[in-house]
């Protein structure tokens, strides 16, 4: 029994070191990348420094009660309310809630100091608590929402935020408009976009391959504690 256990538990150690390894490539290539510090070739056209209100309006459409309430997490990025396993705290009255659209960035505008945005791939309505930002036509969103996750980055949405101390930190939208950031045109950010997209499937792999394996020992655990499978000796 402790041989199989010894065996299955080596293989997620192996993952999770396989994890970790990309988690690190792809906080350096966010280094360099998003920083215009290493260049993609075809491109040598110089950053400019851009307000972010030049690069996004804001989105203010309520009164859709017919979309589905969604949530923004800093972690599983934009996802129907009803998949959370939290209590529904939400208002019953959802006139005022914000409508949020696929290719919008949404924010938590007390956590964006925090880096709590996504890119939303699906249509449905969110708290008033959050702050919806419709990317310009010049505007690469999928450069954007690896962009808004980048430290240096995330530093400024703190500098720009409003309150005394940390947990009353809000970024309104008129004071997120006035951040000035150093981003390249379009088509270099949909270049820079795509790899780092790619690197993220990496991790993405990486992380149910370790599911897997760790609901594969749970399961030969139960198995084998149970006396279901017996182990020859």
């Amino acid at each position: 029994m402790s041989l199989l256990l010894l065996l299955w538990g080596q293989s997620i150690a192996c993952v999770e070191e396989m994890l970790k390894a990309k988690k690190l490539r792809k906080k350096g290539l966010m280094q360099q990348l998003l920083t215009g510090k290493s260049r993609l070739p075809g491109f040598a056209g110089e950053w400019k420094e851009r307000r972010l209100g030049d690069l996004f309006t804001e989105r203010r459409e309520t009164g859709r009660c017919d979309l589905p309430l969604l949530a923004i997490t800093g972690s599983k990025g934009i996802v129907p309310a009803v998949d959370l396993d939290r209590k529904d705290a939400s208002n019953q009255d959802k006139s005022k809630y914000l409508r949020i659209c696929p290719g919008d960035i949404g924010y938590n505008t007390m956590r964006m100091w925090q880096g709590v945005n996504a890119v939303s791939s699906l249509e449905g309505i969110v708290s008033p608590a959050y702050t919806i930002c419709t990317p310009k036509d010049y505007t690469h969103v999928g450069f954007m929402g690896h962009f808004f996750k980048y430290q240096f980055v995330v530093h400024q949405f703190w500098r720009h935020s409003q309150g005394l101390v940390d947990d009353t930190l809000s970024l309104k939208y008129h004071n997120f408009a006035c951040i000035k950031l150093y981003v390249p045109e379009k088509e270099e950010q949909e270049a820079i976009a795509l790899i780092l997209d790619a690197a993220d499937e990496e991790i993405a792999a990486e992380e149910r391959r370790l599911l897997a394996l760790q609901d594969q020992k749970r399961g030969l655990m139960q198995k084998l504690l149970t006396g279901e499978v017996r182990v020859k000796v």
